[in-house]
């Protein structure tokens, strides 16, 4: 059997890799990074430089799994989201009688909808409409992925920053604190991604969440300088949003400020099903980061 993983130095690939390599070793585990800066890259350890939006295909070689790890959180010149998500997930199927017509496992995002409101949700749900048409696809859609560093907990960092300077008074929208989230421990997602390689009778779409639904004020109560949460009407945060974006640039932007005020809650049955098992906890993450 022959893997090739599509993104395999980001954020879930990393993870991803070295798992398929532990549970199949006898197969051939291809992991593909883009762009310079990778000297580590060679045919001992099964890495290949290969950019999907530039290069050609053909070097893949024959593929019995491909597996789609490429998205993004946030557009730049270089990359947008049409292109990233949907342009990919295009470019995938064009391309797959080339390299032997594999298995196609695409890690999306819970909430992915083409009609969503945000363009990230939006083209991720685009994209996976698209895939699902064709025999022997499949779509993850994950909640917010818990490994090191992630977007949710490097925000959380910042804030617990902030509360440093106002004496752990957090001042926060009102309806922001009332999201609902359900993060997924990223070994449970790497199994699955795993298991959904060699299963046959596997489903179209899987949600993934973990074993706890947080709201965004329950996080915010983990922070260890977080003393008070003062919420203020949402409308007054939204107007005074561009001053705020352009103060704390790293903080949000209008996408996210648009994803953090839509729950993002899973349906985990098909994911403990396919695990055997329930989904795990993730509340020692959370405490950990926050440390």
């Amino acid at each position: 059997m022959r893997i090739v993983l599509l993104g395999a130095s980001g954020q879930l690939g990393s993870h991803i890799l070295p798992r398929l390599r532990q549970d199949y070793p006898q197969a051939e585990v291809v992991g593909c990074v883009r762009g310079e800066g990778f000297p580590e890259v060679s045919d001992a350890l099964h890495l290949l430089q290969f950019n999907p939006f530039q290069d050609d295909w053909a070097t893949l070689g024959q593929v019995d799994v491909l597996i789609n790890c490429i998205g993004i959180i946030r557009e730049s010149a270089a990359l947008d989201f049409e292109e990233a998500h949907v342009g990919l997930t295009r470019r995938m199927l064009q391309h797959r009688e080339l390299i032997g017509s594999p298995r196609l496992i695409q890690l999306s995002a819970l909430g992915a909808d083409e009609n969503s409101p945000s363009r990230f949700l939006r083209t991720k749900g685009l994209a996976d409409k698209e895939l699902l048409r064709h025999p022997d696809t499949v779509v993850l859609r994950p909640s917010i992925v818990c490994t090191p560093g992630t977007m949710l907990s490097r925000k959380l960092q910042q804030l617990q920053k902030l509360c440093r300077l106002t004496g752990g008074i957090l001042p926060f929208p009102a309806r922001m604190l009332e999201t609902k989230l359900q993060p997924v421990a990223v070994e449970d997602l790497t199994e699955l991604v795993s298991r959904l390689c060699v299963i046959a009778d596997k489903p179209d779409v899987v949600e993934v969440g973990g074993k706890e639904v947080y709201t965004l004020n329950q996080l915010l109560l983990l922070i260890p300088t977080c003393r008070k949460i003062i919420s203020f009407p949402q409308a007054g945060f939204n107007t005074l949003f561009p001053v705020l974006s352009w103060l704390f640039p790293s903080l949000l932007d209008r996408e996210q400020l648009v994803l953090l005020q839509q729950d993002n809650v899973a349906h985990t049955d098909r994911s403990e099903m396919l695990l055997g098992k329930k989904m795990a906890s993730t509340i020692a993450f959370w405490v950990a980061e926050l440390a």
